[in-house]
């Protein structure tokens, strides 16, 4: 049994909710559909999102660019993205704008990713591309004010430090110093229109390029307000820093041109050398987490911290990457984990996605498929989804006193509005680690009577849409009917909990399932 001790006149400290700072979402095209804003305006309201953040704002898809017939005069058009930026002011949210992909009339090449294909490739003519962002900065401020787009943030790229020259992989089809160029380039553009303007990078992929970035910056002197960086706890295995080598052997190396270029060659052929390669990429994927400590986000972000040079550190994206756990009570109590870990490290944080609405590699058709969601592609709050609620009833301050154990944590926060005190504990660890029932005893130390207490429970057998999918068969397409059944199930329900008054105090006994979260609340009078 586990025991955590609590005095409740003990240190406290503001709970920064920098992780409802921002959330992901697919290619810009999508924020023009009906059924992303809906899922989008629910997130906002219920889990307290104030920004988004989506690839490709300057896709083909999206017309901002184009190059008429018979003329070399390039024709602007911020139709759509006015139509999107409308829509989330409309509902109380603001763009954190990332400025990608090349627009096709502005491309040095056709090299693309994902269904919707982006252009990764470098300007051909930087003038007319600083000329292109110019223009975007200034019809913003005209449209909304300058006060209004002081509050945004522009992000310069994205991952640039997945792909390369040559490279049929990847966000950026060039190296480092082109992107050092293009981000000069790019940052001075958007300050020529106003000094105040938040301006960062370098966007990247696990944590890389952070001390390279800020002294090209410093030495060449383009402005940077704030650091950006991703991760996903699957990244340790490849080092820290893509390009980085590994502690484990990658029989995909995403960085090696020359490799993909050898795997695409195989596909094509098919044959024993195919089958093998998908053999060893097999084993791979199915053993990386076993190579995945618990907690192992803080580190990387203790350590991208100490690079950033006391800029404000925003990771633009993060999550689980898990597959279809991620979907599940493994994915929200990781979450969890790793919210209050990381409280007072970093400005903000946004997970990627909001919505399974993705089109990366077209979309996908079952409900639940390890997409990178907190919701399905019809409206289905997954387990993930429950854990952002909890973290989002949680007002107050943060007791400095928590409880650890090899896999609970107990977080406790005094939320003198309701007058109650609250507990938000989980049972997690990695994927492929041992994890077992725990049970927890847990003594408050006060002089107020105790008047009630209350959980919410949320694993296995609460709050887990993708559970009950999968024990119903795993349907891969679902009637109108069979989709409410499961945003039913995903609902979070109050229950009584126990508790028993002592003399300095309360005890309670709480029991947490392996990957299991639960929020205990006590009021006192």
């Amino acid at each position: 049994m586990i025991t955590y001790n609590l005095n409740l006149q003990s240190a406290k400290k503001p709970l920064d909710r920098y992780w409802e700072f921002c959330v992901g979402s697919c290619h810009a095209a999508t924020a023009l559909r009906a059924d992303y804003r809906k899922m989008l305006t629910q997130c906002h309201r219920e889990l307290g999102f104030k920004y988004i953040r989506f690839h490709g704002l300057f896709n083909d898809d999206m017309s901002v660019v184009k190059n008429p017939l018979f003329s070399e005069k390039l024709v602007l058009s911020f139709a759509n993205i006015d139509n999107i930026y409308d829509f989330l002011l409309s509902i109380g949210m603001k763009p954190f704008v990332e400025l990608s992909f090349m627009p096709t009339a502005l491309a040095s090449g056709t090299s693309t990713i994902f269904h919707y294909k982006g252009n990764t490739t470098p300007p051909a003519d930087y003038e007319k591309w600083a000329w292109f962002i110019k223009k975007f900065i200034s019809h913003l401020i005209e449209r909304y004010g300058l006060s209004e787009i002081r509050q945004w943030y522009f992000e310069i790229w994205n991952e640039p430090n997945l792909g390369g020259p040559g490279s049929p992989y990847g966000f950026w089809a060039a190296d480092r110093d082109e992107y050092f160029k293009l981000y000069k380039i790019t940052s001075e553009a958007v300050k020529s229109c106003d000094k105040f303007l938040r301006v960062g990078g370098p966007a990247t992929s696990n944590n890389a390029w952070i001390p390279e970035f800020l002294d090209f910056c410093e030495e060449s002197g383009a402005p940077v307000d704030f650091v950006s960086t991703h991760h996903y706890p699957t990244d340790v295995v490849l080092g820290y820093g893509i390009e980085d080598s590994a502690n484990f052997v990658n029989p995909l190396n995403i960085s090696n041109a020359e490799q993909i270029q050898n795997v695409i060659r195989m596909a094509k052929d098919g044959g024993e050398e195919f089958e093998e390669f998908k053999k060893q990429y097999s084993v791979f994927q199915s053993q990386i987490w076993a190579h995945v400590e618990r907690g192992v986000l803080t580190d990387m972000t203790k350590r991208a911290l100490s690079e950033a040079r006391g800029l404000p550190l925003y990771y633009t994206e993060w999550g689980s990457l898990a597959g279809l756990q991620s979907d599940s009570a493994f994915g929200a109590s990781f979450i969890a984990k790793t919210i209050l870990d990381g409280v007072d490290l970093v400005r903000g944080y946004s997970f990627w996605t909001f919505s399974d609405i993705i089109e990366e590699n077209g979309q996908e058709s079952d409900e639940f498929f390890g997409g990178f969601g907190l919701m399905t592609q019809h409206g289905i709050p997954k387990a993930p989804y429950r854990a952002f609620e909890l973290l989002h009833k949680l007002k107050g301050n943060l007791y400095e006193n928590v409880c650890r154990s090899e896999t609970v944590d107990i977080y406790a926060v005094g939320n003198d509005d309701i007058n109650a005190v609250q507990l938000l504990a989980v049972n997690h660890t990695s994927l492929l680690h041992d994890i077992t029932e725990q049970t927890a005893e847990i003594n408050l130390r006060f002089h107020k009577k105790c008047v009630g207490a209350e959980i919410i429970r949320l694993d296995k057998h609460h709050g887990d849409a993708c559970e009950k999918w999968l024990s119903d068969g795993a349907k891969q397409y679902l009637s109108k009917g069979e989709i409410e059944v499961l945003k039913g199930v995903s609902e979070l329900k109050r229950e009584t909990q126990a508790f028993e008054s002592t003399a300095g105090g309360v005890k309670l006994c709480l029991t947490l399932p392996p990957m299991g979260t639960a929020l205990v609340t006590v009021y006192f009078e």
